[in-house]
């Protein structure tokens, strides 16, 4: 049975590269379009963008609905398209490592017939584990908009009751901001749709999606009704959302706490696992001599 394990590994890896170094050129723009940092395998991806074109999936349902509205959320609306492809490739390319990891645990740790069950299941698992990292990340990035947007807000309407006008207070803004923060970013996208003339309603709409926080969206609603609301208004209204965001700040911190504070569970209890260890070997290694 062994044997049986070790070649479907060998044909499950051996077809996926194989197939995947063939279409693999169709997509090399794709491919070379996406970042080393965050796809390490991206030139794995070819095969999973094929099989995504040529299954023709559904556009529509609860769970493209789930995905795609992630994939806004992270890369934004004006990509969402490309990166649900990439997103979809790589589900593909879990799935067949899942197949070909389970398959080589059961060639070299003895399994009997029973084990084959595992190996689709392992495929499975992995293919839907991609959505739980998209899903976090997602979450992430909200959770950093939450925490960087009050102090955004509290700098506008100073700027604005300074004086200055709403357009020269967000570019202020955006140079003196930390472009790495997600925030800031796509500020900085709202800035460039307005100066290659995407309309304002536009502009802000796409921000809001990207964004998917209450209390964004009703900023950048009151942006686009900024003509009607008038300078004076607009500034009261900045000043009472800085009050309110706060609240949501702190609430964005402590959840960020509550999720470190979760992650340290593990390490702890293999720190705990390994003092225990400690203090009850010597007892262990006297019970076995005297007996």
């Amino acid at each position: 049975m062994n044997n049986v394990y070790l070649v479907v590994m060998s044909i499950t890896v051996v077809s996926y590269v194989t197939m995947n170094q063939y279409v693999k050129q169709r997509y090399s723009e794709e491919l070379n379009a996406l970042d080393k940092n965050e796809y390490t395998c991206k030139n794995l991806l070819a095969l999973g963008m094929w099989l995504f074109d040529e299954l023709n999936l559904p556009a529509s349902g609860s769970y493209h609905v789930f995905l795609y509205q992630r994939i806004v959320m992270v890369y934004g609306t004006r990509y969402a398209s490309f990166f649900l492809k990439v997103h979809w490739a790589e589900k593909f390319l879990y799935f067949f490592i899942g197949i070909a990891i389970a398959s080589f645990i059961g060639a070299f740790s003895g399994s009997g017939a029973a084990f084959a069950s595992v190996i689709p299941v392992s495929g499975i698992f992995l293919f839907f584990l991609t959505d739980r990292n998209l899903d976090d990340k997602a979450k992430k990035r909200k959770l950093q908009f939450m925490i960087d947007f009050p102090a955004f807000i509290s700098k506008l309407a100073l700027l604005m009751n300074a004086g200055m006008h709403l357009r020269q207070a967000l570019l202020k803004i955006y140079n003196d901001s930390d472009k790495d923060r997600p925030l800031y970013v796509e500020l900085g996208t709202v800035l460039g749709d307005l100066e290659s003339g995407i309309s304002e309603n536009q502009a802000w709409q796409e921000f809001s999606e990207r964004c998917k926080v209450k209390e964004i969206a009703s900023f950048a609603s009151m942006i686009v009704q900024n003509s009607k609301i008038g300078g004076n208004q607009l500034v009261n209204e900045l000043k009472r959302m800085s009050h309110e965001t706060w609240e949501m700040r702190k609430h964005a911190a402590k959840q960020m706490g509550e999720t470190a504070s979760a992650k340290l569970i593990f390490p702890m209890m293999l720190i705990l696992i390994g003092i225990l260890a400690i203090a009850i070997s010597p007892a262990i290694m006297q019970f076995s001599i005297n007996y």
